[in-house]
């Protein structure tokens, strides 16, 4: 196993392994998957610099991902042009809205885990080396808190709980269960 920053290169296998994961909230949110995913790809093959955007390969396949923001990105956010070319305008700006639901902005002390999935055929021990991966760059970029929200039904939850996060919030939302498909949410934080 190989953990090591996206390489442009590998940025549709990631993409792709991105909504394999969130199948069911993309499914819901987007309905058709396909236009999301081909901005998605246009999105980050646009950047400059994958710091922070880690993947864990399995040979020559990416097997997980895990992506964390901190302040000091100055990352543009997904354009909400391309949404509204794909779907409309109406339809193209709430995808575009909705994509930031659970996309924190992280304080100058903290950063926010955007991303995190495992491919589900391979051991969770990719997800292990990426979390360790994630909150070892973060420790270097001088963050001294860490977050994500997950799904209460993940994996990861109890994969994040055996690093030292702690379950800060759950988000019971009739909203999020619309728009995502899932009901329950827990923010998990560590501090580093």
């Amino acid at each position: 196993m190989e953990v090591k920053p996206l390489d442009r290169e590998e940025v549709r296998e990631f993409v792709k392994l991105l909504f394999l994961c969130h199948e069911e909230e993309f499914t819901h949110l987007f309905g058709d998957t396909f236009l999301a995913m081909e901005i998605f790809v246009d999105y980050y093959s646009k950047l400059d610099d994958y710091s922070g955007i880690f993947v864990a390969k399995a040979g020559t396949r990416v097997a997980g991902l895990i992506e964390v923001w901190v302040r000091e990105f100055k990352r543009e956010r997904f354009p909400v042009r391309d949404f509204v070319r794909a779907f409309g305008y109406l339809k193209g700006l709430k995808c575009r809205l909705l994509l930031s639901y659970f996309g924190t902005k992280p304080k100058k002390d903290e950063a926010y885990i955007r991303f995190f999935c495992v491919h589900p055929r391979v051991s969770l021990d990719y997800g292990r080396a990426l979390l360790d991966k994630a909150l070892e760059f973060a420790g270097s970029m001088g963050k001294r808190r860490v977050s994500v929200w997950l799904p209460v039904e993940s994996e990861l939850v109890d994969l994040c709980v055996e690093k030292g996060f702690e379950i800060k919030k759950m988000l019971d939302s009739n909203f999020a269960e619309k728009y995502f498909g899932k009901r329950y949410y827990y923010l998990l934080e560590t501090e580093l």
